[in-house]
């Protein structure tokens, strides 16, 4: 649906640099970084507000890249919502539907939009519309878009009388109103409250799946993230540092600065070398840990290699006695809880073995059962397939 080729952009002294990215038709797709690593820049360069300086971006394969945004046939909701403070809900919407029709009369068929540069050999300029999408009855369309997104009740509110929620579901009808094959949403819900935010994103992931929209979402939330995204990338510093699955990213982050940026809790400098049919991790204070030896292919021809082993606290098994019958490759730590963090659903507690820190996490019903508090001395039970290795 979405392929960008190798698009550099620049801003004074930032810029986004051999951008690569491909955004499959119809899924949920997640560009997640912190603030300043231009995620909004790109979403401006996928819309068309920055005419990037080289590289090419497509739509269903056709080249849109020096189409005008009206031409691209994109809904984009910015982080502000730019919702017209004069209009009603009902209007707001309107203006969608008229942008819808604008759009539709400067498209010739075949040629160019006008107003467009003329066109190149091989090259269309605007994107082609399905037959039968302009409804006749304006206003007709105008109720359909806000049962969608439940504002019905609100049509003759202003934006001034909304919440920031109410505001967030008007700024999506109206995006979908010019009927999108792709749908921009930048940091929709990061004005919220976390109560809120967690009901349109799932309301979002309902729309997504309910209209079949290619969505391309940008925040710099990882709870946000889990909650919709069926793809994700990662963007720091103008780059896309990786791409996957959720869960891929999460549990074989390709680098230390995703694995923090994911919530890792656990990354352990280690020294690793060939250890059998597994890869021998010799962490601070000599404790040993195996990993499989897919992790790092590279330090198997080594006598040593500085790299970084990550354990996720949630793949930590913690027992008051020492765990018998193990699976092979499975290593049994003891050490003393330091510390005892309750987040409500789950509790984090730090446990001090020997010169390390382990951050161990467990569900509310499995803490209560462990029946373990600072100062306790327990057991932990590391498996190696939970052992991900990174090059330091």
């Amino acid at each position: 649906m979405i392929r960008i080729e190798q698009l550099n952009f620049a801003v004074g002294q930032f810029a986004l640099s051999d951008v690569e990215l491909h955004v499959r038709p119809g899924e949920y797709f997640v560009l997640l970084g912190p603030t300043g690593s231009g995620k909004t820049l790109l979403l401006e360069c996928i819309c068309g507000l920055n005419r990037i300086d080289s590289g090419r971006i497509f739509i269903d394969d056709i080249d849109v890249t020096r189409l005008e945004p009206r031409n691209r046939r994109l809904g984009y909701v910015p982080q502000d919502y730019a919702l017209f403070p004069h209009k009603t809900v009902r209007g707001n919407i309107g203006f969608g539907l008229r942008l819808r029709e604008l759009s539709k009369n400067n498209w010739v068929a075949g040629g160019r939009a006008e107003g467009d540069a003329p066109a190149t050999p091989g090259h269309r300029f605007a994107l082609p519309r399905p037959p039968n999408t302009i409804h006749h009855d304006k206003s007709q369309r105008i109720d359909e878009l806000m049962e969608m997104v439940g504002v019905t009740h609100l049509a003759d509110r202003t934006p001034q009388r909304l919440s920031g929620g109410e505001q967030q579901r008007v700024a999506l009808a109206r995006a979908l109103a010019v009927e999108p094959r792709v749908l921009l949403l930048d940091e929709p819900v990061s004005a919220l409250d976390e109560q809120t935010r967690e009901e349109l994103c799932r309301g979002l992931k309902r729309l997504q799946q309910n209209t079949h929209a290619t969505v391309v979402h940008v925040c710099h939330n990882f709870a946000e993230m889990l909650s919709v995204a069926d793809r994700v990338g990662i963007i720091d510093r103008g780059r896309i540092i990786q791409v996957g699955a959720p869960s891929e990213i999460i549990n074989r982050p390709v680098n230390t600065q995703v694995a923090r940026f994911t919530q890792a809790g656990n990354l352990i400098p280690a020294g690793a070398g060939p250890g059998g049919d597994r890869l021998r991790l010799v962490c601070p204070g000599g404790i040993e840990l195996p990993a499989e030896k897919i992790s790092v292919p590279s330090c198997l021809g080594k006598t040593i290699a500085a790299v970084t082993a990550m354990v996720r606290p949630e793949h930590i098994r913690l027992a008051v006695d020492a765990p018998k019958d193990v699976p092979p490759g499975t290593t049994i730590l003891s050490g003393t809880i330091s510390s005892v963090t309750d987040f409500g659903p789950t509790v984090k507690l730090g446990v001090v073995c020997g010169e390390l820190e382990l951050f161990v996490s467990l569900g509310k019903r499995e803490y209560n059962e462990r029946s373990v508090g600072v100062r306790d001395h327990v057991h932990l039970a590391i498996a190696s397939e939970d052992v991900h290795v990174m090059m330091s």
